[in-house]
C-alpha cells in the first residue's frame, strides 16, 4: 500500500486566513456600496457581470465577485508561502473565530453606522415619532 503524506498545518493556516480575507472584502465592498452607492455600485455591477443573472441581484454580485478574488489570489499566494510550514493550528483557529465573530458584529448596521458617525434621521417614521 502507499503511504499517504502528512500535510503540513501552514496549509490549514493558508486557509482560515484566506477564507477570512475573502469574506473581509465582502464586507468592505458592501460597506462602500451602502456608504457611497453612486460610485460603488456601478463599479461593482461592472465586477459583477461575469455571473449569470446578474442583473437579477444587483451590486451583490460585485461584492461576491471581490470576496471571490481576494480569498483565491490570497489562497493561492498564502498556499505557496505558508503551506510549506508547519504552525501551531490552535492560534490560527482562535484567531480566524474571533475575526468571523468580529466580522459578524461590523455587518450589523447599528454597528457600522455608529462607527462610520451616520447619524439617525429624525422623524422617519410615520406619523413623525423617532
Amino acid at each position: 500500500m502507499k503511504e499517504s503524506k502528512q500535510r503540513k498545518t501552514g496549509e490549514v493556516a493558508a486557509i482560515l486566513l484566506s477564507v477570512w480575507l475573502g469574506i473581509a472584502a465582502t464586507t468592505v465592498s458592501h460597506i462602500w456600496s451602502y456608504y457611497n452607492p453612486l460610485q460603488a455600485n456601478p463599479i461593482l455591477l461592472k465586477m459583477g457581470s461575469w455571473i449569470p443573472s446578474w442583473w437579477a441581484i444587483g451590486p451583490y454580485t460585485g461584492k461576491e465577485t471581490a470576496g471571490l478574488v481576494v480569498w483565491l489570489c490570497t489562497w493561492a499566494i498564502l498556499h505557496w508561502t505558508l503551506g510549506r510550514k508547519e504552525v501551531n493550528l490552535k492560534p490560527w483557529t482562535i484567531g480566524f473565530t474571533i475575526a468571523f465573530i468580529a466580522n459578524l458584529i461590523i455587518l450589523w448596521p447599528a454597528v457600522y453606522h455608529t462607527i462610520l458617525w451616520w447619524p439617525s434621521l429624525p422623524n422617519t417614521l410615520p406619523g413623525g415619532e423617532g
